[in-house]
């Protein structure tokens, strides 16, 4: 019985043994990091033109991708003492990209928090709305206004399904 969570990554071990190894495994690394960016500025672009189901669809994609990402990263890190010992080309390349994704991580984070605020701020105004206590003009047969009456505390919500 494993005691690995369904989620959690497998920890395999690649260990290099010459430069071109070395090469090949930043080379994997850089192609996962652009598959994972393809896919974030993908999401960041559906989420931004409120696009939120087509956004969501992409989550075990994202999923699969980031964790076999993580796995590539892993065995960089396993494998430290050889990539300072043969110094691949491929590992500046990587430390450069890494900053391109960043970017691309923040923007989606800022479109995220965007998005959290204008649903926080929507549910807040229509609970308002529901809240507070409206006066209903009332008018007798003759058109006479009459004194304002207190519409009842709470009323229901409609709220439309359809995107």
């Amino acid at each position: 019985m494993s005691n690995q969570n369904k989620n959690s990554v497998p920890l395999t071990r690649t260990t290099i043994h010459s430069e071109t190894e070395a090469e090949a495994l930043c080379k994997l690394v850089e192609e996962r990091l652009d598959a994972v960016e393809t896919l974030i500025r993908e999401e960041t672009d559906r989420l931004a033109e409120a696009r939120l189901r087509d956004a969501f669809t992409l989550y075990e994609k994202k999923s699969q991708l980031t964790d076999s990402y993580h796995r590539d990263v892993l065995k960089l890190k396993n494998n430290a003492v050889a990539l300072a010992r043969f110094k691949p080309e491929g590992l500046d390349r990587l430390k450069a990209r890494q900053a391109r994704f960043e970017a691309a991580l923040d923007a989606n984070l800022k479109v995220l928090q965007t998005l959290s605020k204008a649903s926080e701020n929507l549910i807040r105004g229509l609970a308002d709305d529901v809240e507070a206590p409206q006066k209903l003009d009332v008018y007798s047969r003759n058109g006479i206004k009459q004194k304002p009456t207190l519409r009842p505390h709470a009323q229901p919500i409609m709220i439309s399904r359809k995107s």
